[in-house]
């Protein structure tokens, strides 16, 4: 399994992350442009996406992705969630390739007590490699102190 950074600008051509100010006491929705004709993910190796990063004492109260374009090879299929936790704590077997609006988006809120990223995990047979996609989260920033 490899896991690549798609926040940071290590992939030649993805943009980085726009990093986003979240407000103590306020949702916040956070949002990144996921290109896998960049860095290929690929499915035999269960690849993993880190896709936002998410500050310290910060719930995400879910995620969801929308297709920009999809994959080309039917039955893309990936979990969007923490990796080392729920893997598919947002979305369990989220396709790819089908040109839906809005795919994923479970509620199932998520702490995040240090700072931590919002992932992809492969699930398929097929890679993504033709996809691309942004990811949402909706977030709501807690007192950091008190």
């Amino acid at each position: 399994m490899a896991t690549y950074n798609f926040t940071d600008g290590s992939i030649v051509g993805q943009p980085v992350m726009t990093q986003t100010t979240l407000r103590e006491n306020e949702t916040t929705i956070l949002r990144h442009i996921i290109d896998t004709t960049k860095q290929v993910l690929d499915a035999s190796d269960t690849d993993v996406a880190n896709c936002l990063i998410v500050p310290a004492n910060t719930t995400v109260l879910t995620a969801w992705i929308r297709p920009i374009t999809v994959e080309s090879t039917a039955s893309c299929v990936v979990d969007l969630g923490i990796t080392g936790g729920n893997v598919d704590a947002f979305g369990d077997g989220v396709s790819l390739s089908t040109g839906s609006v809005v795919v994923g988006g479970l509620w199932e809120p998520t702490l995040f007590a240090s700072a931590g990223t919002v992932d992809l995990l492969m699930t398929s047979s097929v890679d993504a490699d033709t996809a691309i996609f942004e990811v949402f989260a909706l977030c709501l920033k807690h007192v950091d102190t008190y």
